[in-house]
């Protein structure tokens, strides 16, 4: 079994993740693609907004960054994926590992879109259906961060652990070390609160 398949499978319960989740974003993909556009603008202005981006992003490459926002949207809407999804899911996540994009924006822009998604289901909807097929999307797209979060946590730990036993650290200094650092930083957060 993959790494990534064992998390999944740790993580579907914890979100409450369904199958049937794949066939209502299926049923509903017309109205879902209708709304790309719109999630994309709201994507790509909020990102390019932040003065952070420009550690991020290269000059001229918005418009294919678009294009693969607008294809994981297609993606979602296109019903039931396969374990390959979730694979390259992983896949994306290490990319924006290597280009250093941070969980604080990973994580705030997924919730942006999941923001435009509830405002969309709500003026498409009646209440009950926006709320299924919101929840839907939610627990998919909340999957889909969720590994890109733990990759993050993984590749660090896995380079720091390879980069320590190269020069002959223990394990057990390297837990050491965490737990001083986390007790400083206790520390100074409740010094400056």
């Amino acid at each position: 079994m993959s790494r990534v398949k064992e998390l999944f499978d740790e993580l579907s319960p914890l979100l409450n993740y369904n199958e049937n989740d794949w066939v209502v974003l299926q049923q509903e993909a017309t109205h879902i693609t209708s709304w790309i556009p719109d999630i994309v603008s709201v994507f790509y202005d909020t990102v390019y907004a932040s003065s952070d981006t420009n550690k991020i992003f290269h000059e001229g490459e918005r418009v294919k960054l678009e294009k693969t926002l607008e294809e994981w949207v297609l993606s979602l809407a296109g019903g039931q994926q396969q374990d390959s999804f979730w694979e390259h899911q992983w896949v994306i996540a290490l990319l924006h590992v290597q280009r250093g994009v941070k969980n604080l924006f990973m994580l705030g822009m997924m919730c942006r879109v999941q923001q435009v998604v509830l405002q969309k289901c709500m003026e498409h909807y009646e209440k009950e259906r926006a709320s299924e097929v919101y929840s839907a999307f939610h627990r998919i797209s909340w999957a889909i961060v969720t590994l890109i979060a733990e990759c993050y946590g993984e590749v660090l730990l896995n380079s720091t652990e390879e980069g320590l036993s190269r020069v002959g650290m223990n394990p057990a200094l390297l837990q050491r070390i965490k737990n001083v650092q986390i007790k400083k930083m206790i520390e100074e957060t409740e010094r400056q609160a």
